[in-house]
């Protein structure tokens, strides 16, 4: 048991390290010779736990994002009222911007990676179908309790998506003049409220 926890640790220091790396020279300048230095492993201790520089770039991805996910809904899963349960998600996904800056520019790359490369495209479709699924159930549980316009709540998860990844997309790619967390928030609140019963 000691042993597994030991491999996980180190693959985590594996993770951060090629984070750091990718941020640093984008995917195809960074070498798995350049992740193992930053990590402080030998390179055959990068290929223990992945067979090449993009499984570990894929891996890395649904690592973080999963692990955000799981954060975000260990949150909010004690809290019954549905208008409360998404206010508190809006909330904890600000305040995991304000965090994470170095993986969302990390993310930048990896989507726009997906424009060429099929195994990506379809780590980013998997990604972008979970959220836009868990978007849903929470728009459709205040649907339900009469908070919410009866509305298609598939259409309405995706507009929130596509809000969300425009904001922090515009934010890693322009000179910046608002901050993220706090506009990410409030943009959302927003339009949520256009969708309200007065």
């Amino acid at each position: 048991m000691l042993k597994k926890t030991v491999k996980k640790d180190r693959k985590e220091d594996v993770f951060e390290a090629a984070l750091k790396c990718f941020n640093e020279t984008g995917y195809y300048r960074t070498s798995i010779d350049k992740i193992a230095k930053k990590a402080k492993i030998s390179k055959g201790g990068i290929y223990y736990h992945f067979k090449s520089k993009e499984e570990l770039f894929i891996k890395l991805f649904t690592f973080r994002c999963n692990k955000y996910l799981e954060q975000v809904r260990n949150e909010i899963q004690t809290v019954k009222d549905p208008e409360e349960r998404l206010e508190l998600f809006i909330e904890k996904a600000g305040s995991l911007y304000m965090g994470n800056e170095d993986f969302l520019r990390f993310f930048i790359e990896f989507m726009t990676m997906g424009l060429r490369d099929p195994e990506i495209c379809d780590v980013m479709t998997s990604y972008y179908k979970n959220a836009i699924e868990h978007f849903k159930e929470l728009i459709q549980a205040g649907v339900d309790e009469k908070i919410f316009k009866n509305i298609d709540t598939g259409k309405v998860a995706r507009r929130v998506y596509f809000l969300s990844a425009g904001i922090f997309f515009t934010y890693f790619t322009v000179r910046k003049d608002f901050d993220l967390a706090g506009e990410h928030t409030r943009q959302i609140r927003e339009f949520l409220e256009t969708i309200k019963i007065s």
